[in-house]
């Protein structure tokens, strides 16, 4: 089978954003490419020195050179399409909401091939969420004037894009909820799939760790503040994650002085692994509507880290599983869930052992990679 998988980026383009689609991507490409599958995955890079197309390690990879302007994304719309008539798939993935949805759905329509979706949180089957995005921003009133017919053009292509999907997959119950609820398709619940590398065996140290990208809508303010309130010794905390705004990340250093937190920056994925083998305790703070299922929970998980959150339990996981905890907005209870569990290392590391099995099952299962299959040959 010849799958095509249309994507914004690749994890390791070195001009590439890290975040969890394209983490998800990798791993989902690593897994289809062990189950024989002829994987060409197809992205935007902005390394000039790129060649069209060049085979990695059994991927064949097609490279769309980034158009500038404020309506580049339109014109690689067309470059999408070239390779995709060059290619000849048999069915074609798109994860996310982005206007590749409209490029997979009319080609899948006109060659009468399979075209999946995967969703990457609650809101991604939400319409006109550009619109909503630019209405809901800092932005001056003259700047949302020029600037909402172009995000309004753009949502236009995204909405007709998601009409044309025939077969959504979901990485939890709430987003099939939500995806019922605004787009009026059923969708498939897939767990996502994580590709483990081998890896040397890493004793656990006494680390609380927060990781990922600087920014409001993960905020890393709070989990400075939850450091701050708890009573520690031999205990250290970590916090990783980059951001292109140079005065946001001088922010976050100048409040984590003084605590036990060290700030690392942005840390690529490979050495990620390290961070997440050492700790034991990882804590989310992103708001409500920021994360579908991270992809930093897995990680944490199949390491042996429990996770806390703010707002975040995926398909109720933590409460079931005993795996971890979420406060439901509570920084309080999450402050004293904290602190119970650097005070009890017994029950610490059997939540951590619930983790890693819980993990294992439900995340590095061939099966998942089985569903996807099914579903493309439909």
């Amino acid at each position: 089978m010849k799958l095509a998988i249309l994507a914004q980026a690749y994890l390791f383009d070195k001009t590439a954003p890290i975040n969890g689609t394209l983490v998800q991507l990798y791993n989902l490409t690593q897994g289809f490419k062990s189950e024989h599958i002829d994987v060409n995955y197809i992205a935007v890079t902005k390394d000039a020195t790129k060649p069209k197309d060049e085979v990695v390690e059994g991927v064949h990879f097609y490279w769309i050179q980034a158009r500038p302007g404020i309506l580049g994304w339109k014109k690689t719309m067309n470059d999408y399409r070239s390779v995709l008539n060059k290619v000849k798939p048999d069915a074609v993935y798109v994860r996310g909401r982005n206007v590749m949805q409209y490029v997979a759905g009319t080609y899948a329509k006109a060659h009468n091939i399979t075209y999946v979706w995967g969703t990457n949180g609650d809101d991604s089957a939400e319409f006109n969420k550009n619109v909503k995005r630019l209405m809901g921003s800092n932005k001056s009133v003259l700047k949302k004037a020029i600037l909402y017919p172009l995000k309004a053009y753009e949502d236009w292509y995204i909405n007709k894009g998601m009409k044309m999907v025939q077969i959504v997959v979901n990485q939890s119950e709430e987003q099939k909820i939500a995806t019922k609820q605004h787009l009026g398709k059923m969708g498939v619940v897939i767990s996502s799939y994580f590709f483990m590398p081998t890896q040397e065996t890493v004793t656990k140290k006494n680390l609380i760790l927060w990781f990922a990208n600087l920014s409001e809508a993960k905020q890393p303010e709070l989990f400075i503040d939850i450091i701050k309130k708890i009573e520690v010794t031999n205990w250290k905390a970590i916090l990783a994650g980059g951001t292109s705004i140079d005065s946001y990340q001088q922010k976050i250093d100048i409040l984590s002085k003084g605590t036990i937190i060290k700030t690392l920056g942005k840390i690529d994925f490979k050495a990620s692994f390290q961070y997440y083998n050492q700790a034991k305790i990882y804590i989310n703070t992103s708001k409500p509507d920021a994360d579908g299922l991270p992809n930093a929970y897995i990680q944490s998980w199949l390491s042996g880290a429990i996770v806390l959150s703010l707002h975040h339990d995926p398909n109720q996981w933590m409460k079931t599983h005993n795996i971890g905890y979420c406060s439901n907005g509570d920084i309080d209870k999450l402050v004293f869930k904290l602190q119970e569990l650097v005070n009890n290392p017994e029950l610490l590391a059997e939540m951590s052992h619930n983790a890693q099995s819980f993990a294992i099952q439900q995340f590095s299962n061939k099966n998942i990679i089985n569903n996807y299959i099914n579903l493309f040959k439909k």
